[in-house]
């Protein structure tokens, strides 16, 4: 269908909720690399509310909004000059030509007198007119005092719905605006102190990285996690509730309504009963069959099939129960799906998981605005964002939700197709529906209970968490079966494991490091994974695996952390023999450090001198070489995972998304 709503194919996606975080997240991008800008583009193309372009200013060039004095202020979208579309061919940056050095374009507005941050900016703001543009230069990303920027992001935070002022920041921020933070291709001496500051703001982290004809995305979700409602689960299993007992009251009602099929003569009757009721019909007759047909607990709860022999016995009792199985749909139907009466309808091991995470202690303390103690609890509780808390409100109203209903979530309420007359099916979709419209009012009262409870021991001081809107309380029952949390661990912390000598650590305080939360189950949880990773190599070349590339990438890191640039700087051969020589004594290091340095796979294709020195020459070549190619595969990554993390939807990586563009292949690893 025709549309004017040049959203509407997204809008099918992620729907009007995650259109609506998306124009309410400011995107800062530090670094105007090919990676930086190709993930930027794909989020402003899109509709996210503003981006943030942060560069240092190159030599003698400066904002033309900047009078004079670099990084002075956060700034708007400059005009776009005529000789920002002129490309160069030494230009590996779609979003970043060079500098023009002639005359300026109409009205003197020279793109030599732009800084970088600035020219991507107005390139990228050309993309949709809608999404709010602004850059910022500063001396050097090396040093710059991200805490004060993040303020002055705080205290300035732009409206989505202020997209037709041209000026700069200056509106103040609301609950549901959000910040996302990229860094692209920076070194560490950037990325470890940014990433200490967005783990102390609970702001969301992308690292990503174009190295020649390598390439990766690395994850820091806010603390304390990141929640997914709508997981977009695509091997959903129909709610139907089967295997429940008893049976709520709208289906009994409809169940006892239908006669024996045995005892319908009218075919046509007979072959459009919904297979929901055959099946009901087919349980008790197969239980009539067993020798046990009720389990020996004080309820006396019926059996469900459960061997291979007993599901095959049933389905056998379903075809029985046909007059002519191949004129008959919904037998047909009821045979493929009997899988329904016995598939479990509580909660899963990952919402469980969820479950375990949330406690009402935490929540109560965290839920008040002010870090006045709370009766019962004395600990200051640092801020966990109003989304957070507000996810955490409904799973504590789920969790005394199932204590009420055996572990049986609400129900979803909808019914697949499926062969039968209007009025048996209408009746089953308005018995399921008004069961789930039940569901979610007893969810509300919960909820609207745990507010009080909370009111009642904040001791007069304001809440920082409301009562979920009636659309967002709809969304968390239908999917309360496929909640998700995604935690990783801070970058710095992780960097610290990976090369404890670095000498860039020390950027930072050494009680940074310390008490990171869940960083122990999570580090032996990532060591298991890249384990069990190097027993599924690339199969055509196992040197190509991007575990093995990644490896090499982290070993420049170390170079870098040591010599203040990348190998390859020099070109005489000796000097990149030297630098390829120690690049790989970092490289067995860092494999050693993740806990590799046994794993046979390493041992024959990384710790083996000549295929790991080869991998080596290999990353020393590139020179930290930029090929917008690759940085646009790695762009488009993740941006879409910057996607799935502004809207809550969808389930992202976890944690590094690693490219190998030499055989155009790719992995994700937890390091």
């Amino acid at each position: 269908m025709a549309t004017t709503d040049k959203y509407d194919r997204q809008l099918r996606l992620w729907g009007a909720a995650g259109q609506r975080a998306l124009g309410n997240t400011m995107v800062v991008l530090l670094g105007s690399s090919a990676c930086g800008t190709e993930t930027l583009k794909n989020l402003v193309l899109p509709g996210v509310g503003s981006f943030l372009v942060v560069d240092d200013g190159d030599d003698g060039v400066l904002s033309s909004s900047d009078n004079g004095s670099t990084g002075a202020a956060v700034q708007s979208c400059p005009d776009l000059p005529p000789a920002l579309l002129q490309f160069g061919e030494q230009s590996s940056n779609f979003f970043l030509p060079t500098p023009s050095k002639g005359g300026g374009g109409e009205g003197g507005n020279d793109s030599s007198k732009l800084s970088k941050a600035a020219m991507a900016c107005a390139l990228l703001s050309e993309l949709n007119p809608d999404v709010l543009g602004f850059h910022y230069s500063v001396p050097s990303l090396e040093g710059l005092d991200y805490s004060a920027l993040f303020e002055k992001i705080k205290q300035a935070f732009p409206s989505s719905s202020n997209n037709n002022n041209g000026g700069a920041l200056g509106t103040a921020p609301t609950q549901n605006q959000r910040i996302l933070v990229i860094a692209a291709d920076q070194p560490s001496t950037v990325t470890l102190p940014l990433s200490y500051e967005c783990h102390n703001r609970s702001i969301p982290l992308l690292v990503v990285r174009s190295y020649g004809l390598l390439g990766y995305a690395r994850i820091q979700t806010a603390t304390p996690y990141h929640c997914m409602v709508e997981a977009k689960k695509s091997n959903r299993i129909p709610d139907l509730r089967l295997s429940a007992w008893p049976l709520f009251e709208g289906l009994q009602k409809i169940a006892s309504s239908v006669k024996n099929l045995d005892e319908i003569d009218d075919s046509k009757d007979h072959s459009h009963v919904p297979f929901v009721l055959i099946l009901l019909q087919a349980l008790e007759k197969w239980r009539g069959t067993v020798s046990a047909p009720f389990n020996p607990d004080p309820a006396l709860r019926p059996r469900y099939p459960q061997t291979f022999q007993e599901k095959e016995d049933f389905r056998k009792t379903v075809r029985d129960m046909a007059k002519n199985l191949n004129n008959e749909i919904n037998f047909e139907e009821a045979i493929r799906e009997a899988h329904l009466t016995w598939v479990d309808g509580r909660v899963s091991d990952d919402v469980k998981m969820v479950l375990d995470r949330v406690d009402e202690k935490t929540f109560f303390a965290a839920a008040v605005k002010s870090e006045m103690d709370i009766e019962g609890s004395s600990a200051t509780i640092s801020d966990i964002p109003v989304h957070v808390l507000q996810f955490q409100l409904l799973v504590l109203a789920l969790k005394r939700f199932l204590k009420q209903n055996d572990d049986y979530p609400p129900l979803e309420g909808k019914i697949p197709d499926m062969t039968s007359d209007t009025t048996r099916y209408v009746a089953l979709q308005e018995a399921y529906q008004k069961q789930a419209e039940q569901d979610r009012a007893k969810i509300c009262e919960i909820a609207t209970a745990l507010l009080e409870e909370c009111k009642q021991l904040s001791n007069g001081c304001d809440l920082r968490v409301g009562m979920p809107s009636d659309d967002e309380i709809v969304t968390f029952c239908k999917n309360a079966r496929y909640l998700r949390i995604l935690e990783t661990r801070p970058l710095f912390a992780e960097y610290k494991v990976q090369d404890p000598a670095s000498p860039t650590l020390s950027i930072l305080d050494s009680s940074s490091y310390e008490n990171i939360p869940n960083f122990d189950s999570i580090h032996e949880d990532a060591r298991d994974d890249l384990q069990s990773a190097t027993f599924d190599p690339y199969e055509t070349d196992p040197v190509q695996t991007p575990l093995l590339w990644w490896i090499a990438l982290r070993a420049c890191d170390a170079f870098y952390d040591r010599h203040q640039h990348y190998p390859g700087k020099h070109e005489q051969e000796l000097a990149l023999e030297a630098d390829a020589n120690e690049v790989y004594k970092f490289m067995k290091e860092i494999a050693s450090n993740l806990g590799l340095s046994e794993c046979d796979f390493i041992k024959d294709n990384l710790l083996d001198g000549a295929k790991g020195k080869d991998l080596a020459r290999e990353v020393v070549r590139y020179d930290e070489a930029e090929v917008h190619n690759v940085a646009a595969v790695v762009g488009g990554v993740a941006s879409q995972e910057a996607v799935k993390l502004i809207t809550g939807q969808y389930v992202p990586f976890d944690d590094t998304y690693v490219y190998n563009g030499i055989a155009s292949t790719a992995g994700v690893y937890r390091f």
